[in-house]
């Protein structure tokens, strides 16, 4: 399987890529890297410079990762090429980054990250970008196995909410509402 993540040169969008390394490393999913604008005549913001492309070239060759990056500038809007991107490869997650935006820059501004919401049928992760927190993205990092972490000492220590005060099991069956 392959994880999407939609890319821009922003603080959100390392966060989403960054969260898609870790994920990537303990699934042992491919990486495919999508940089999307319209295109045209004018430089938009969202596509990624020459030189930003070879750092982030650098950057996903270090992970150890099958990991290839695509830039589509062909007129069309953010929300299609990603579209058709993940009806293409079928991945099994979209990772983007999210910007603290209220409702009124939601308006003015429009979302590319809600219209991946609306017209993705794949699941979607969405990335805040976390200024208290440094760069977690290590080169070269072992890849962490979670089935071999302990269990939380709080859920080991629960007692079991199916079992009566006095040691038999009366756990409820009926799923209807006590009257």
């Amino acid at each position: 399987m392959t994880i999407l993540v939609g890319y821009t040169d922003s603080k959100e969008s390392k966060a989403a890529l960054e969260e898609a390394i870790r994920i990537a490393r303990l699934t042992r999913e491919a990486l495919l890297v999508v940089n999307a604008g319209p295109g045209g005549e004018h430089q938009h913001d969202s596509m990624v410079t020459e030189d930003q492309q070879r750092e982030l070239q650098t950057l996903l060759d270090s992970t150890g990762l099958p990991a290839e990056f695509r830039q589509y500038a062909r007129g069309r809007s953010t929300v299609d090429e990603l579209k058709d991107v993940a009806d293409e490869v079928q991945p099994s997650v979209v990772v983007i980054g999210l910007k603290r935006r209220g409702t009124f820059g939601r308006f003015v501004m429009g979302s590319v990250s809600d219209g991946l919401l609306k017209e993705l049928d794949q699941p979607v992760l969405c990335v805040k970008e976390n200024p208290a927190q440094t760069s977690g993205v290590v080169r070269d990092a072992p890849s962490k196995d979670i089935t071999a972490a302990p269990e939380p000492r709080f859920l080991a220590e629960a007692p079991d909410i199916t079992d009566a005060p006095d040691g038999t099991n009366s756990a409820r069956t009926d799923t209807g509402p006590r009257r």
